[in-house]
């Protein structure tokens, strides 16, 4: 797997050491699913000494080597963004700006208007953008799958199982031969995904956790999506048209060892970190008794000295438990194409964020398009927590406009 993540000149410069090459990671089902009880307490007295350099094995994930060479060398330049504004009204401040005058038909629906004209709307959080089509096919992952195979679009091979079948379930999981994915096909917010699943057991308790998960929804039927694991880092693009306007690496919120204080105490200390962001003090993660438990911790443990320890399988920071970090320059013109051309397996759709699995961000090589999204929340490109700010809301105007135009 390629070591390298920026183009010549843009990695930050640090040394990585060696280190042992961890255990595989066990099955890890999203907070979301899990009912414990939190298990670090806010206000620990313990005091947390100076942060120490993360050591990588050479088996280290893309995740992983992406945090030490980008996140760790800039880790005190937190970004802090004093006030916030929400999706919805970010949207609604560009139509301003492009002189658009907004007539509200109900609480969740806008027209927009420019010079008396209708140019577009919103519905709820949907802009004009997306089609009726788009919306019903993006609402279902295996929908989604169906269509981005079709357009000979690289997705983790993958099939929607009805919930009743378990025991198809574990005949293609063993035809697989490899770590799968289990996910609600109409889920949101990554509720009830279960990752690294390989053993009948852990798919049983995957299975259950993605059914509880579930919505109806007249394309996904309540089936569950059991798909080959993609490795790589998680990259959320926007695309508005053609272009990709924003791009953001989706990290789990994580701690790193120094082999003296506890996990309770570094995960304590990280958390209180995060309140200085306006953005991120809202959407702070519950790390529960069930997960340090999955992974083998409790609150008590000490870390070897530079180990990278994630705290929460989620990555997503509209619910908490991770941080956006923009990678839209070092992102490759080819993974770019690869994104827009996610976009545009599904017709009738102009604007949305197109998820990607990739091993490098300056090459195609192993990436994967996971997810097509019309749905997500832009606030994650507009106040990330390293690097620069994008501005969605006004590339979705500037679309609404150019198409109104036409």
């Amino acid at each position: 797997m390629p070591e390298r993540y920026f183009p010549a000149g843009k990695r930050p410069g640090r040394t990585r050491p060696q280190a042992p090459a961890p255990p595989p990671p066990p099955a890890r089902t999203s907070s979301a699913t899990t009912s414990a009880q939190p298990a670090v307490a806010q206000g620990a007295a313990q005091q947390v000494p100076p942060r120490a350099k993360v050591k990588l094995s050479k088996e280290a994930s893309a995740t992983e080597r992406f945090i030490a060479e980008y996140v760790e060398p800039q880790y005190d330049q937190l970004r802090k963004w004093s006030s916030t504004l929400s999706h919805a009204d970010l949207l609604q401040r560009a139509a301003r700006r492009k002189r658009m005058t907004l007539k509200k038909i109900t609480e969740s629906n806008q027209l927009f208007f420019l010079s008396g004209v209708l140019v577009g709307g919103m519905d709820g959080i949907i802009t004009s953008l997306v089609s009726h089509q788009a919306r019903r096919v993006s609402r279902s992952k295996a929908m989604t799958k169906r269509y981005l195979n079709s357009a000979e679009i690289p997705t983790p091979k993958g099939k929607a199982i009805n919930p009743t079948d378990f025991a198809r379930a574990v005949k293609y999981m063993k035809s697989l031969g490899k770590e799968v994915t289990v996910k609600p096909s109409s889920g949101r917010a990554a509720k009830g995904i279960t990752v690294n699943v390989t053993r009948e057991s852990e798919l049983r308790a995957a299975w259950q956790a993605a059914m509880a998960a579930r919505s109806a929804t007249s394309d996904s039927r309540y089936l569950i999506v059991l798909e080959e694991y993609a490795p790589g880092l998680d990259v959320r693009c926007y695309v508005v048209g053609g272009e990709v306007v924003g791009a953001v690496a989706r990290l789990p919120l994580y701690i790193v060892g120094d082999g003296v204080t506890s996990v309770g105490a570094l995960a304590d200390a990280e958390l209180a970190r995060r309140k200085n962001s306006e953005y991120l003090k809202a959407r702070q993660s519950e790390i529960t008794d069930g997960f340090l438990s999955a992974v083998g911790l409790t609150r008590a443990t000490v870390l070897p000295e530079g180990q990278l320890q994630p705290l929460t399988p989620i990555a997503d920071t509209t619910r908490g438990g991770g941080i956006a970090v923009d990678v839209l320059d070092e992102l490759s013109e080819e993974l770019r194409e690869l994104a827009v051309e996610g976009l545009w397996a599904i017709p009738g759709l102009g604007a949305a964020a197109v998820d990607l699995l990739v091993p490098d961000l300056t090459t195609p090589e192993g990436a994967v398009v996971l997810e097509v999204n019309p749905y997500a929340n832009i606030m994650q490109f507009h106040y990330p927590s390293y690097g620069q700010p994008r501005k969605i809301n006004d590339a979705v105007m500037e679309e609404i406009l150019e198409r109104a135009s036409r």
